[in-house]
């Protein structure tokens, strides 16, 4: 048996709390994508347990490799959009990390916060990066849940907006995001009637639902748009992915499993009509927004290893400011 000290770092959501930012979030997930791009990623299938038969709950384990930066690691969480409000829909218990050179776990983090940021305040902001206009002054949310709170601030950071402007079923839901967050935004924030006023006036419209039926039609959205799907084409339009001038998803692996292949999309979409992943617009393989006028499209359904990416950057940011349980396996 070997008796090498194997002490690992946790951090529990509390410390998360208190040092990440989008811009750290941000900041990870592209070097994500890019690595991706550069053929530096490895992204295994989830491993999914439905665990109320006739609903869409389920908990899953997560894993993938930046080869780049030499980490490896998997994510336990789990997707309930069957919970009642007050319970969050997506939620990430842990997150493991190893070295990749040798095996040895050296981090354990709560990956709640780390979830919630890094999706529709992470990969959605940087698809719009590369994919939204440039001079995008209206940004359009589709759900006031913890996803579109996290749209909203961190899309706040990263662009010029003037307005952002929101629907939910609940008006209530808005108002509580207005009573939140009003004083910390740059943006004025709206209230939008309907879906479809919603994706009329949006330069960049995020949809950030756990709707199973269609919010969005293909004809709403404007030249120049750029879509962030966050629930792939359940909450929106499927007629999207072939009536945009560009649709890019998050990654070939991982979202030909869960959005191209998916039976609830057969018949539905064409694999065909997929014009680039992200890494590959990154990274320069493939052009991303060439024209004011270009509607484009991006979906994907998150891996593990955006959520390394932000883990690895967390620890190190940890270490520098002392904060952390230092914890010996053995």
């Amino acid at each position: 048996m070997c008796g090498f000290p194997t002490e690992v770092l946790f951090l529990s959501r509390q410390d998360i709390d208190a040092i990440i930012t989008y811009e750290d979030v941000v900041a990870a997930v592209e070097s994500a994508f890019r690595a991706d791009g550069n053929g530096d990623m490895y992204v295994p299938p989830k491993e999914i347990m439905d665990v109320a038969p006739g609903t869409a709950n389920s908990m899953f384990a997560m894993p993938g490799l930046l080869r780049d930066i030499g980490v490896a690691g998997v994510k336990w969480t789990g997707f309930y959009p069957q919970n009642p409000d007050g319970l969050p829909t997506l939620w990430g218990l842990v997150l493991l990390l190893s070295h990749m050179h040798n095996g040895q776990l050296f981090a354990i983090l709560d990956a709640t916060t780390i979830t919630a940021m890094r999706t529709s305040g992470g990969h959605a902001v940087v698809a719009a990066k590369y994919l939204a206009k440039k001079d995008s002054k209206t940004l359009g949310i589709l759900g006031c849940g913890a996803q579109g709170r996290s749209g909203i601030l961190s899309f706040d950071r990263h662009f010029p907006l003037e307005r952002i402007i929101v629907h939910d079923h609940s008006r209530e839901r808005y108002d509580l995001i207005v009573h939140e967050l009003g004083g910390q935004l740059r943006a004025r924030l709206e209230w939008a009637e309907n879906p479809e006023i919603l994706a009329i006036q949006s330069d960049i419209l995020l949809c950030a639902t756990t709707s199973e039926e269609p919010l969005i039609k293909a004809d709403w959205i404007q030249k120049g748009c750029f879509v962030a799907a966050m629930y792939a084409f359940n909450d929106i339009d499927p007629g999207l992915s072939a009536s945009a001038d560009k649709w890019v998803i998050g990654h070939a692996g991982s979202d030909r499993i869960e959005i191209l292949e998916l039976p609830v999309f057969l018949g539905k979409i064409d694999p065909e009509n997929v014009f680039a992943t992200l890494g590959e617009i990154i990274t320069g393989k493939k052009p991303g927004r060439q024209d004011d006028n270009e509607r484009i499209v991006f979906t994907h359904m998150g891996m593990g290893s955006l959520d390394i990416a932000v883990g690895n950057h967390l620890v190190k940011k940890a270490r520098e400011h002392g904060l952390g349980q230092v914890l010996r396996l053995t």
